[in-house]
This record gives C-alpha cells, sequence and structure tokens, in this order.
C-alpha cells in the first residue's frame, strides 16, 4: 500500500482501488495509475462445479499454483453452491460440462439468472466443434475441453477472469471458416465436422437426447415436466428441422447421436 492512501474498503468518496489500478475520479475526470509497486495483487477467485471429484482435485491443484488465480471452493451442482458462496461470488465458475449436455446449456442459464455480474468458462469433455458455440449462446465465456493441456486451461481461466472471451485456435479457425461460408457460399467446401443439431433448440436437443435413451412420449413429458401434446409438438419440429420423414428415423437418428456422444466421451477419458 502507498503511503498516505486510504484503504480500499475505507469507502472515501472519489478513490477506490481495483486489482493493482487506483482508479480517482474527482470532477467528472477519472485517471487510471498503475501501481508498479503492488508485487501481489488480488488474485482471481475460481470456484469450480464439477460433479467428479478426482477432476476437481486436479484443477484445485492447478489453480493453487497459478500466479494471479484463486480456488475459491468447489461443490458438484448449482443447488450446492453454499451460501456464503452466494453472499460473496468469485469472479470466475469453472464448470465441468460432463453430464448430458441439454442439462449443462440449463446449469450456465441458472448461473447467469443466479449470479450476473460472475463469468462462466466451461471445461467440457464434449467436442468443441460441435457444442462451444452453443455454450457461449447460454451465456458462458469460454469453452475448453479437458483434453487440452495445463497451461492452455490457466490461460483460458485468466482470460475468462479479465473480462475477454476465450475461444481455442481450432475452435476460432471453425467459426471463421463459417463465416467465409456465409458470406462467400460459392467459394469451396470448407473441412468442417458436420453439426446437425445446430438447427435445434435447447429443449429440442433435450428431447432427442431422451429418445436416444429409449424413453416414450410420455416418460419424455415427465421428464421434462412438460404436456404430452408439447412433446409432440418437440418430435415434429425436430422432424421438420432435420429432414426426417417418420418416427423410425427420428429414433434412428436419436439413439446413433447419443451413441457418438458416449463414444466420444470414452475416447477424451483415455
Amino acid at each position: 500500500m502507498i503511503s498516505g492512501l486510504p484503504h480500499p474498503r475505507m469507502g472515501i468518496s472519489g478513490v477506490r482501488w481495483d486489482r493493482g489500478y487506483l482508479i480517482v475520479n474527482r470532477h467528472g475526470f477519472t485517471l487510471h495509475s498503475v501501481l508498479k509497486s503492488v508485487k501481489n495483487p488480488i488474485p482471481y477467485q475460481i470456484f469450480i462445479i464439477d460433479s467428479h471429484p478426482v477432476l476437481a482435485d486436479g484443477l484445485r491443484a492447478l489453480l493453487e499454483k497459478a500466479e494471479g488465480l484463486a480456488f475459491a471452493g468447489a461443490c458438484e451442482s448449482v443447488e450446492a453452491i453454499p451460501a456464503a458462496v452466494r453472499n460473496d461470488p468469485p469472479d470466475v465458475f469453472m464448470v465441468d460440462v460432463y453430464f448430458k449436455f441439454s442439462e449443462a446449456l440449463e446449469t450456465l442459464k441458472h448461473l447467469q439468472r443466479a449470479f450476473p455480474g460472475v463469468k462462466v468458462l466451461v471445461f467440457s469433455m464434449h467436442d468443441e466443434a460441435f457444442y462451444a458455440e452453443r455454450t457461449l449462446q447460454s451465456g458462458a465465456r469460454g469453452y475448453i475441453m479437458m483434453s487440452e493441456p495445463s497451461g492452455q486451461v490457466l490461460e483460458a481461466v485468466r482470460k475468462v477472469a479479465e473480462g475477454h472471451l476465450y475461444l481455442s485456435e481450432r475452435l476460432k479457425s471453425i467459426l471463421f471458416s463459417q463465416l467465409d461460408t456465409t458470406a462467400a457460399p460459392h467459394a469451396g467446401p470448407v473441412s468442417l465436422a458436420p453439426n446437425p443439431v445446430k438447427k435445434l433448440t435447447n429443449r429440442e436437443l433435450q428431447v432427442i437426447e431422451l429418445i436416444g435413451q429409449g424413453k416414450d412420449n410420455r416418460e419424455i413429458s415427465d421428464v421434462m415436466n412438460i404436456r404430452l401434446k408439447t412433446v409432440e409438438a418437440y418430435r415434429f419440429r425436430i422432424k421438420d428441422k432435420l429432414n426426417l420423414r417418420h418416427s423410425t428415423e427420428l429414433i434412428q437418428f436419436a439413439i446413433h447421436w447419443l451413441q457418438r456422444e458416449d463414444n466420444f466421451n470414452q475416447v477424451a477419458a483415455r
């Protein structure tokens, strides 16, 4: 602390501290002065939401060794977030998306509603080529796969904590290629993994997953807490968006899609 300057919590009008910067605001003017003498600025607080203790412990060890980052705690679900964290939120929630993806999207939306000022970084086994864009649309500020090296994971955490959007180089290439294809449709084919479910809403994606699990309309209605007619409407819209002719093709597609996800997760876990 520089001699003569108030502590940040003293509440002196017009003067405050913000992560190594002295902010002075008087008569409409703002001065940002970098405090070179501050050797240990306040680290960003990172809270982990992960249903797998082994993964959570690994992330905790990584954060505790990282400069400028601090482990703020962990829990297995959004519902299990401690009251202390709700009263004093961290800078970043790091969310492990290991479970069914449609459930993960609902988790992200819940976090956005409950903690509107907290940034979210998704840490996932799901292929970013298929799902990263959807998580960003649901409120996440970054998406990184579990297969990435620890240094890349820390870079993602720092970028999101600092208020930036984090995308891997591979994902940037995919998104830019999609933009190029949209802008110049006759420029030739782009080498991208096909993503047939991109047209589906989050609820429609959940229906696909439940169909793939062998559930009938009534069971889907119970799981999603919606009317039977709503399930039928979802099925009709899914068939229309995916150009599927009848229910048999829909069931086959759902089963194959779910198998693809399970196979990918098994490979990523090795």
